[in-house]
Formats: structure tokens, C-alpha cells, sequence
């Protein structure tokens, strides 16, 4: 007979669902910080943000934080206890019946005859409980079902977390290269007041153009500030998946990736139907299945047989007794609980069919999202980004050369810099989407364990 796990031992064996984490999020995890990644060398030197990792810091990469998540989380701690407490119940189902042991003493302490121990009769029995009709097998089928629904739930939960982990670090990625944007935007509007002001001090330009540089430059600064700030709350939320205040480490932006463009709908709609999820409405069904089978067997009377010795005291000699007994089943023959689960069997089903449409509703709204995304950051990195940066670049010339008025370049200055954040915000949205959709329809294996993406 298998031994019960701890809790702990179910928590090492299920620990090893990490390596699936890793494998289904871990290439996806490449891609968040390859693929997702800032445009290419040659959009860098177009405006393209450059993301250095800052030597001095260690490197958190996505698996890492989904992984320093995994270890610290509540949920999946809680889970791992359900899994050991539907072990226990699957070993609880396997047991027989205790036999009853029963001592018997007649005709004691009476009037005459019967006085005192001299008319005693003692019997000794034991009886046991014969379970008819397949009960047994039934709750071992329960049980079985329960258990391997937790270890699903189990699955779906890593699941969400990765993908809320990986939006996470994704929205902080964002908010890291929003700063060095702002930052950029800083410096290029601090030297257009440099550039400004020598022309205003040489009178070859009024007074107020200088002003209305100043104003630029303080905006500028202004949204610095606010990027930084929106930095450090996204950083704070990614770090309290395991409990930390914030993000120490350097984020991982390759920026030498080409973006993903995502499958066709049609293939991630067939893992859709294979996902985890779905998996556990299957072990619910025969969980529900087992348990009509149950009730059933529940309105099949148990037989209990009992066999003894009895002895009497007046003449001290003894005999054997025997006993069989059985529930006539003329009112309670279980219809309750086989109409009960009758109805939840049909409720599994319907309850499927409700979540396979609203799945894939969702997974048509995150794929949309995925496509959309990265329609527009290709767009942008490869023709609205480089023609604005080039025309910033021509304008400032042209300004610094007496070619074009400082309004013609502040125009050009806010588009360049509206496109590398349009570029940015294109970037979290394929982040996020494609998070979402891999969380709907992830890669599975034949044993239906999530596997890796892209392999």
C-alpha cells in the first residue's frame, strides 16, 4: 500500500512542474527579452532604444523572476497541500471496513434462577461489514479523479502566474525603456535650448523662441520625472511576486532580435482544446462519473456477517454463534444522491462548454491584440521611426544653419520622440498579448504536461 506524502514531499515532486515553467515560459522568456526587444543594431543608430545592462547589477532574466515567483507563492503553496490532501483521500479509499468486536453478557443480576452470574451467558463475536454493489472501487475512482484534478489545478496555477509574471516584467521592461527615452528627450531638448540661446545671444532669432525652448526643456524634464516614477512602481510590482520590495537587478533587453509574429489562430485554437483547463473539466467529468457509479452502489444493501461463542454459566458449556444481517431497502434506496449526482455530472459538461466559449473568445481577442502589435511595431521600427528620426536630424541641422525657423524643429523633435514611444508602447502590448495567448494555448506533450514554446 503507497504511503501518504507530506505535504513537502508533494511539494518537491510538484517542484519539478518548474522545469515545464521553464520549458513553456523559458523559451517564451528568449523571446520576451530577445524577440521583444528593442529594434535591431541598425534601428538603434535610427532611434531605437539601446538598453545596456548596467555592469554593476546582476541580470534577472523572465525565467529567473518566474522562477523566484514560483518559490515564494501562497497560492502554489496551497495547492501543493490540496494535491497532498487528495493523496490522503485516495489512499482513505483503498481501505476495508474495520471488523466490530462485541462481548455479550445475558441473564445476570436477576430474581431467582437468574441472580447474581449463575444463569450467565457471554458471548465473544466479531463481525465485519461485507460491501456489496462495487462500493469500494467507486470511492477509489472518486478519489483517483479528485486527485488528479488538484494536480491539474496545480498546473493551471504555475500557468497563471507565469503569464502574470511575464506582464509584469514586461510592463517593467516598458517603463525602463519609457526612461531611457525621457532621458534622451532631455538631453536633445537641453541642447535645442543650447542651440537656441546662441542664436537668440547673436540676434539672428527673437527673444521669445528662446522661451518657448525653455518651456520644451522643462516639459521634457517634467516627463523624465514621471517615467522614473512609473519605473519604480512597475519594478515594485514585479518584485512583490516574491515578496521583495523591489527589483535590484538589471532587466534583460537584447536589442539584436527580430520581433515574433504569431502563428496562425487556427493552430493555437487546436492547443486551445488540449490546454491544461480543459484537462481538468475531463478529470472532473470522471470525477462526477465515479461518483454516480457511487451512489448507485450506495443503494445496494451491505451484507455484515458475524460469527462467535457463546458461554453459559450454569452448566459451563459453550457454543458457536453466527449472524448475518442486511438493510431492507424499502425506503432509502439512495435516490437523492443518485438524482444529486446525476445533475452534477450534466453541470461538468455544460460548465465546459461555457468556458470553451469564453476561452475562446479570449484567445481570439489576445491573438488580435498579438497580431495588431506587432503589425505596428514592425511599422514603426522600420518606416515611421527612422523617416522621423531623420527628419528631426535634417531639421536641426537646417536650424543650426539659418535653413529652418525652431518651430519646424521642436515639431520634428516632438514627433521623433512620439514615435520611439509609440514604438515602446507597441512593444508592451505584444509583451502582454502574446503572454496572454500562450497562457490560453500553451504547447503540451503527450502526456499532456505543458511543454515548451517554439522548440
Amino acid at each position: 500500500m503507497t504511503n501518504l506524502l507530506t505535504p513537502i514531499q508533494v511539494h518537491r515532486r510538484w517542484t519539478s512542474h518548474r522545469d515545464f515553467l521553464v520549458r513553456t515560459f523559458g523559451a517564451a522568456a528568449l523571446v520576451a527579452v530577445v524577440a521583444w526587444g528593442a529594434p535591431p543594431a541598425q534601428a538603434q543608430a535610427q532611434g531605437g532604444i539601446t538598453a545596456v545592462p548596467n555592469a554593476a547589477k546582476p541580470i534577472l532574466s523572465l525565467p529567473q523572476a518566474i522562477e523566484k515567483a514560483v518559490q515564494a507563492s501562497p497560492k502554489l503553496q496551497a495547492a501543493a497541500f490540496g494535491v497532498a490532501a487528495a493523496m490522503g483521500s485516495e489512499q482513505q479509499a483503498k481501505l476495508y471496513p474495520n471488523p466490530i468486536g462485541t462481548l455479550e453478557v445475558e441473564n445476570f443480576a436477576g430474581t431467582g434462577p437468574q441472580s447474581a452470574f449463575r444463569a450467565t451467558e457471554t458471548t465473544a463475536s466479531v463481525s465485519q461489514l461485507i460491501e456489496l454493489g462495487g462500493k469500494r472501487a467507486a470511492r477509489q475512482s472518486v478519489a483517483l479523479a479528485g486527485r488528479k484534478a488538484a494536480e491539474i489545478d496545480l498546473t493551471t496555477i504555475r500557468l497563471d502566474l507565469a503569464r502574470d509574471v511575464t506582464v509584469a516584467y514586461a510592463d517593467a521592461l516598458a517603463a525602463q525603456d519609457g526612461v531611457a527615452i525621457a532621458l534622451e528627450t532631455e538631453r536633445a531638448a537641453q541642447q535645442v535650448l543650447a542651440d537656441v540661446t546662441r542664436r537668440v545671444n547673436a540676434a539672428r532669432d527673437p527673444l521669445f523662441q528662446r522661451s518657448k525652448a525653455e518651456v520644451a526643456f522643462s516639459t521634457s524634464a517634467v516627463a523624465r520625472q514621471n517615467a522614473e516614477q512609473e519605473k519604480t512602481a512597475a519594478l515594485q510590482r514585479l518584485a512583490r511576486y516574491w515578496g521583495a520590495a523591489t527589483v535590484e537587478e538589471t532587466l534583460i533587453d537584447q536589442s539584436l532580435a527580430q520581433l515574433e509574429r504569431p502563428q496562425t489562430l487556427g493552430t493555437y485554437e487546436l492547443r486551445l482544446r488540449s490546454a491544461p483547463d480543459f484537462e481538468r473539466f475531463q478529470r472532473l467529468r470522471d470525477m462526477r462519473e465515479a461518483d454516480l457509479r457511487l451512489a448507485q452502489a450506495n443503494a445496494v444493501p451491505d451484507l455484515t456477517a458475524g460469527a462467535g461463542m457463546r458461554q453459559f454459566a450454569g452448566s459451563g458449556s459453550v457454543a458457536f454463534v453466527a449472524t448475518v444481517s442486511m438493510p431492507i431497502p424499502i425506503f432509502n434506496q439512495n435516490q437523492g444522491e443518485i438524482a444529486r449526482a446525476q445533475a452534477e455530472l450534466t453541470r461538468v459538461a455544460q460548465d465546459r462548454r461555457q468556458a470553451e466559449l469564453e476561452r475562446s473568445q479570449e484567445l481570439v481577442t489576445a491573438w488580435t491584440d498579438w497580431q495588431t502589435a506587432w503589425s505596428d511595431a514592425n511599422s514603426i521600427k522600420d518606416k515611421s521611426l527612422p523617416q522621423a528620426e531623420k527628419a528631426f536630424q535634417l531639421a536641426l541641422a537646417g536650424y543650426r544653419t539659418g535653413a529652418f525657423e525652431y518651430l519646424e524643429v521642436l515639431d520634428a523633435q516632438r514627433s521623433f520622440f512620439d514615435q520611439r514611444g509609440r514604438y515602446i508602447q507597441a512593444l508592451a502590448k505584444l509583451r502582454t498579448a502574446r503572454a496572454r495567448t500562450e497562457r490560453l494555448a500553451p504547447v503540451t506533450t503527450s502526456d499532456n504536461q505543458p511543454a515548451g514554446i517554439n522548440q
